[in-house]
């Protein structure tokens, strides 16, 4: 008897803690995740061990942080249910909902948005000593503008179309960054077009033994049509101190999302933000990303739909005027 009276004393004790916390405390914290991010080692991949690690400590969930090949996967494992959260290119997560690109008459939904992390940068890559300064001057040229079907490829596509270029004006490289290195030092290819946040180890590497200088792409003047036909794009800079060259040059940068599963509740999703944006100091010791990383411009998305718990937070911050 006095065991069944302690039994239901430590239940009556459990259900009273439980009752005590909020429901987005209750409906996070303890949680399993699945976080899906790039390639083992990269910069995906590494950030998402740190922000798992960030959300895992004070949410005292358990986050499984998936390598994968990218966007393009990550996509298909959150649409499949087999992932909750997972990052995203921008552009990419735009081709899906609107069916375009490699996503062309298959459009995909139950996808949010959490968050924008960070921005990477389209960088046109020439050899300091040619005669080419604007995009337009690639007319007629050989350029690398990455494998085919990729996101680099369709950027590279739809910059060089903007500023009036086809394809069949120009002589197409489908290669990757390491072939078109190559290319470019040997003289096989006048420009290379690559994706990624600044500084590119890979264009780092080339740049120690060769002297560059990149294209200004830009939404504005001969780049206009840019942003009409793609609204990821955002301006910004390839500082001069990114890879020592002599001058800082403008470009078009894409976002690199934190996403979700749509069905995911609303207090799972306020609780992982939270736990993410409330302790921004220690992802920043832990990753260099973390300090590019700020709940005003996170809210700020172009594309897709805020999923109402990331909303929340965001709605909970202006509110209270901490942005």
């Amino acid at each position: 008897m006095k065991r069944t009276v302690k039994i239901i004393s430590v239940l009556m004790a459990a259900t009273i803690l439980l009752c005590s916390c909020s429901k987005s405390d209750t409906d996070a914290v303890g949680k399993e995740y699945m976080l899906v991010t790039g390639k083992s080692g990269g910069a995906y991949n590494s950030l998402g061990i740190s922000m798992a690690g960030v959300w895992d400590k004070y949410l005292g969930s358990n986050t499984n942080v998936i390598s994968t090949t990218g966007s393009i996967q990550n996509i298909e494992m959150l649409i499949k249910g087999d992932a909750d959260f997972g990052f995203v290119q921008s552009d990419i997560l735009y081709y899906a909902q609107n069916g375009k690109e490699m996503y062309e008459e298959n459009k995909q939904k139950g996808i949010s948005v959490v968050a924008n992390l960070y921005s990477e940068a389209v960088q046109i890559i020439v050899n300091a000593g040619t005669d080419i300064q604007t995009v337009s001057d690639l007319l007629g040229k050989a350029v690398a503008v990455g494998k085919y079907g990729t996101a680099t490829e369709a950027a590279a596509r739809q910059i060089l179309e903007a500023y009036g270029i086809t394809y069949d004006m120009i002589t197409v490289k489908y290669q990757t960054f390491s072939e078109a290195s190559e290319s470019l030092a040997s003289g096989g290819v006048d420009a290379i077009f690559a994706v990624s946040a600044l500084p590119s180890s890979n264009i780092s590497i080339y740049a120690e033994t060769h002297s560059i200088r990149f294209l200004p792409v830009s939404t504005s003047g001969s780049g206009a049509k840019l942003r009409k036909s793609c609204p990821f794009f955002t301006d910004g800079v390839i500082k001069s101190e990114a890879y020592g060259t002599e001058n800082s040059v403008a470009t078009v940068c894409i976002d690199v999302m934190l996403v979700c599963r749509s069905d995911l509740s609303s207090d799972a999703v306020y609780g992982v933000v939270s736990s993410l944006f409330n302790n921004l100091d220690e992802l920043s010791a832990a990753h260099s990303k973390g300090a590019e990383i700020n709940a005003d411009t996170s809210k700020a998305t172009k594309v897709g739909s805020m999923h109402a718990g990331a909303k929340k937070y965001y709605n909970g911050l202006s509110a209270t005027g901490e942005e």
